[in-house]
């Protein structure tokens, strides 16, 4: 049986490697269970923009250089009339040589188009597929699947269960095209005789091929049975639902209760024709900073040196406060907090001198702890999305903490600092405490906007400062409105994202693929980079 809003045929069930993939702990189950069965339909669904699919073209230009062109041919050839972004053609140029380099080697064995696909029919026709990179011996009876890795090698962080379906699908998939459209079933070919296989991953931004597996079929089959069937099944018959980024392609968008719908939320007039996009208040201020780097890591392009040592500590400190609240237990005391160096672990990649900072800073942090007697509804980094029908955007919020205060809700943000203050207004300081601003006037968390409040905790090495605002007060809700409206319109109507050169080029994190980077400019004064940037004396 389909969900309420979707209609169709159900007994075609699809699951690619991805879906049992490390990112498969943080995904809406029933979407994902809708998405293993694409011949269901929906009443109604917008018309969405997504990024372009950075490795989707890296694949495609190498098919091209497979086939003989050069790389430049390929990339002009892939990218043909369609609008490239130049930091685009940088990354899938690099990425390219950068896979060719890594598999120079690999000369006995020869490039696959058809993809593979273990196919079982009976009452409903089961696939399962991976996507990545095929070659075989000439003769069949040796397989290569690889992974694709947007930055560098990582192979621990693939995770086993989608290496094990990947294979799988080596060592059983049968040879079929591209179903088109894609609510049809792969029509198979022939049942391979593999002897061996290898999954590998190459990492395009160094240029490593890593081997993930390699053995024989029937070991295959043994990893599948005890790695992979079970989150296989598990993600097929998923039903409770998880807000975040798989809303924006999912064919439930319309009439899902956790995407709740609010027109003008973002402080813009209606784009009826705009098709929907997705936003963070993030994604809002590296485009403020600039267009170029907020349309390169919408890309996921490989990013270095992304944060700042103040910015690290400040998500150290969240880290920490955020292990503590989740056992609410009760509210944070002066025993829970640490009183030495030894709390910061390597991780963070900061000396003694900065843990000793955020300990001090940890120090102040209960007496103005969220968590007091009579609060209900704890809410730990909880992910809200609102759909802003005006807009055209799906506004993706997370929230440091949320809780009831009877029948209101609180929302909490917490920011660390070693400037002292300076009196600006905090909804302009920080756009994220303007969106909770306007979520909580509408009263899109449920319960009453009266008694409601958004709590900003400013942690400074010398005391803590709770700053409170109202969402019941008309001025600060147009105030939040005006600030939202004046970030959103820009991101909202810009559809070529150019580079803004200047003294911050040195610190954006995707500057290696942006030619218009300004590598040697001068950094600004108490500059962090973009996205993370605060007024001096906030």
């Amino acid at each position: 049986m389909s969900p309420p809003g979707l209609s169709g045929d159900v007994s075609l069930i699809r699951v690619g490697s991805s879906a049992v993939g490390s990112g498969a702990a943080y995904a809406c189950p029933l979407q994902r269970s809708v998405k293993a069965r694409p011949a269901l339909k929906a009443a109604a669904k917008p018309k969405v923009e997504e990024p372009p699919m950075a490795l989707g073209h890296v694949m495609d230009v190498l098919d091209r250089v497979e086939s003989g062109e050069s790389v430049e041919a390929a990339v002009t050839s892939v990218r043909g009339a369609v609008f490239w972004h130049e930091g685009l053609t940088s990354y899938v140029t690099s990425a390219v040589q950068a896979y060719l380099s890594a598999t120079d080697s690999s000369q006995d064995l020869v490039p696959v188009r058809q993809w593979w696909v273990v196919q079982h029919r009976d009452d409903v026709v089961r696939e399962l597929w991976a996507w990545g990179r095929r070659y075989s011996s000439p003769d069949g009876s040796r397989r290569e699947l690889r992974f694709l890795r947007f930055g560098w090698a990582d192979p621990q962080r693939r995770n086993a269960a989608e290496v094990a379906v990947a294979a799988y699908v080596a060592a059983y998939g049968r040879p079929a095209q591209w179903p088109d459209p894609w609510e049809r079933h792969f029509a198979v070919g022939g049942q391979p005789q593999v002897s061996n296989v290898v999954v590998a991953e190459v990492s395009l931004a160094d240029g490593v091929r890593s081997v993930l597996f390699d053995g024989t079929a029937a070991e295959a089959s043994g990893l599948y049975a005890q790695t992979g069937q079970l989150p296989v099944a598990k993600s097929v018959d998923g039903t409770s639902r998880r807000a975040g980024g798989d809303c924006l392609k999912c064919r439930l968008l319309a009439v899902c209760p956790e995407v709740p719908r609010a027109p003008g939320l973002l402080g813009l007039p209606a784009y009826p024709k705009a098709k929907l996009r997705s936003v963070s208040v993030s994604d809002l201020r590296y485009h403020d900073c600039c267009p170029a780097q907020y349309h390169l890591q919408a890309m996921r392009l490989p990013k270095s040196n992304e944060y700042s040592a103040e910015a690290r500590l400040g998500l150290a400190v969240h880290d920490y406060l955020e292990r503590l609240h989740r056992r609410h237990s009760g509210p944070c005391v002066a025993a829970d907090m640490p009183v030495d160096a030894s709390w910061l672990g390597a991780t963070w990649a900061l000396d003694e001198q900065d843990a000793m900072i955020g300990a001090k800073m940890l120090a102040h942090h209960p007496q103005v702890c969220p968590i007091q007697a009579g609060v209900t509804d704890v809410c730990v980094e909880k992910t809200f999305t609102f759909y802003d029908t005006a807009a055209q955007a799906l506004v993706i919020a997370k929230a440091d903490l949320v809780h009831r205060d009877g029948s209101s809700w609180v929302w909490r943000e917490t920011k660390t600092t070693q400037r002292p203050a300076r009196g600006h207004s905090v909804l302009n300081v920080y756009p994220q405490i303007a969106l909770a601003t306007a979520v909580l006037s509408r009263g899109l968390l449920g319960g009453s906007v009266d008694g409601s409040r958004v709590e900003v905790e400013v942690l400074r090495p010398t005391g803590a400062d709770l700053i409170l605002v109202d969402p019941s007060d008309p001025t600060q809700v147009a105030e939040a409105h005006a600030l939202l409206g004046k970030l959103t319109r820009p991101w909202r109507e810009d559809s070529t994202f150019p580079a803004r050169p200047g003294g911050r080029c040195h610190t954006c994190p995707v500057r290696m693929w942006c030619p218009s980077s300004v590598a040697a400019a001068p950094p600004l004064l108490e500059e962090t980079p973009c996205g993370d940037n605060q007024p001096p004396g906030t």
